[in-house]
């Protein structure tokens, strides 16, 4: 195996981002002058699990679950080079760290081309062994593979893929880089305190607020961005991450009271300023939003009947108004939407409500997991979720809750459906859509209240008239301060001369 030893001289002066057209198109960067010798270059791609001592150069094809950088350092000789980290994964337990090398050009072309959530291909990338003294797991993330790749402009070139198996490597993207349950919540990090300062741990939280991007001058006066994010959980309402330069980009795509996140590896600090915990991300740290677990749709559906939100609005009548909002009749839901139309609805700041139509397949519909519940018990008054912890008393401070509207003592609470789906199409998939009790009476057959009375043999029966198949469903896309909620108020398999005429149009 040669390794790669980072002599600089290996390096040239020229910016080797090449676009795909004139129209500056995202595709690839390369060195001008490959200097890899014929012999040494690779086509043949290799999964990151078989990468062995007996290779010196690879080519891989994977997701970038991590980026750092772009960052410079100054070499022995005084010279100042760029890098560019990434982390890049081809299955759920091989993913290896690459490090692209060069000049400021490069490397500030090779950032903007490549971001997380790509499909990428890096090609007769130099093979490295890692440092046994750790010191590489230090600062970068940490991965299963032993080795490391290293690519620059005379060394090997990465680019954007799109073969037929990229969507099978963005399945990816929603599986977390270390074992499901091995988090902290975020009520045992407040406990432990001290005694975390300084570690790294991971953590499964829900999004409750994102904060205000701000640029910030660091004491070397080099200015960077920074956002303050508030978390939340089962076991605590608040609690804080900060995160730094480029993973700021990555949060302006979660949703409070919506997104999910899968930290690993976030540095846990004391916050003078905070008399707290917080926790911090870094280097090491990969976020995994939205992770396909028990336990994040556990915490999900958690999120997404928590009412603490509320608190924001100080009329009650607005409250009221919230909760109990009259749909329009389905009838006149008309206008028809793709996935990727709805996407864009939601990322749109100027509208308070939407409703529509889409013709999809129902890609997740768990409804017959033994440890997956699928109905809550609310109080009958104003509808908020009731618990356990509170002997199912309805905590809303404008409604009459007592005792007597416990479940248990009256009868009074009642039970409602809460299940989550994914709906996808041609232009994309769609996670955590809630399933309105009434289109989940319509489709199971039977109330709420009679769950317990059903069988699983029967719910997986159901489930299994509707996964995967083409469904029409009508929707409705609904903001609220800074959440976003996508509730589907009907669906039904659909008719197939409908989707061929609404196919037929497009």
């Amino acid at each position: 195996m040669t390794s790669w030893k980072g002599h600089f001289e290996d390096f040239n002066s020229g910016n080797g981002y090449q676009s795909k057209s004139a129209n500056n198109q995202r595709q690839s960067f390369n060195g001008n002058n490959d200097t890899t010798t014929s012999s040494s270059k690779v086509t043949e791609v290799l999964k990151i699990y078989d990468i062995s001592s007996s290779h010196s150069y690879v080519t891989i094809i994977g997701l970038v679950i991590s980026k750092d950088g772009p960052k410079s350092i100054i070499s022995k000789k005084g010279t100042e080079r760029y890098l560019l980290a990434l982390t890049v994964r081809d299955a759920e337990e091989s993913f290896i760290n690459v490090t692209s090398w060069g000049n400021e050009s490069y490397i500030l072309s090779a950032a903007q081309l490549i971001q997380i959530g790509d499909v990428v291909r890096v090609s007769n990338a130099q093979v490295q062994s890692k440092p046994n003294n750790g010191m590489d797991d230090k600062y970068k993330p940490t991965t299963p593979s032993p080795y490391q790749l290293n690519i620059s402009e005379n060394h090997g070139y990465i680019e954007l893929y799109s073969g037929w198996d990229s969507e099978n490597f963005r399945g990816l993207q929603h599986l977390p880089t270390k074992p499901k349950n091995d988090y902290y919540t975020l009520e045992d990090i407040n406990v432990n305190g001290m005694s975390l300062q300084g570690e790294h741990i991971n953590i499964l939280a829900a999004v409750k607020k994102l904060g205000k991007v701000r640029d910030i001058t660091t004491k070397t006066g080099k200015m960077t961005k920074k956002c303050e994010v508030l978390l939340f959980d089962e076991t605590c309402s608040n609690f804080t991450l900060d995160l730094w330069n480029i993973n700021v980009e990555q949060v302006q795509t979660w949703i409070a009271h919506q997104t999910v996140i899968f930290a690993a590896d976030v540095k846990i600090i004391h916050s003078d300023f905070k008399s707290s915990m917080i926790a911090v991300a870094d280097s090491k740290t990969i976020f995994t939003v939205d992770p396909e677990t028990t336990e994040a749709y556990s915490l999900h559906s958690y999120a997404m009947s928590d009412t603490s939100w509320t608190n924001d609005i100080s009329n009650e009548g607005e409250i009221a108004n919230f909760v109990k909002e009259i749909d329009p009749d389905l009838e006149s839901i008309k206008e028809i939407y793709n996935i990727e139309q709805m996407k864009t609805k939601c990322n749109n700041t100027d509208f308070q409500a939407d409703y529509g139509v889409a013709f999809v397949f129902l890609s997740k519909f768990d409804i017959d997991s033994e440890d997956h519940l699928i109905t809550r018990q609310v109080c009958n008054k104003c509808r908020r979720t009731v618990k356990e912890e509170s002997n199912f008393i309805c905590l809303n401070p404008s409604c009459s809750g007592d005792e007597d509207n416990a479940i248990f003592n009256g009868n009074k609470n009642a039970f409602e459906y809460n299940i989550s789906v994914s709906i996808s199409d041609h232009t994309g998939t769609l996670d955590f859509c809630q399933l309105q009790s009434t289109a989940a009476e319509n489709i199971l057959g039977f109330k709420a209240d009679n769950i317990n009375e059903v069988n699983l043999d029967k719910l997986t029966q159901i489930k299994w008239n509707y996964l995967l198949e083409r469904c029409k469903l009508k929707f409705k896309i609904k903001k609220f301060n800074s959440r976003i909620t996508v509730r589907i108020l009907s669906l039904m398999v659909a008719d197939h001369n409908e989707v061929h005429s609404y196919f037929s149009s497009l």
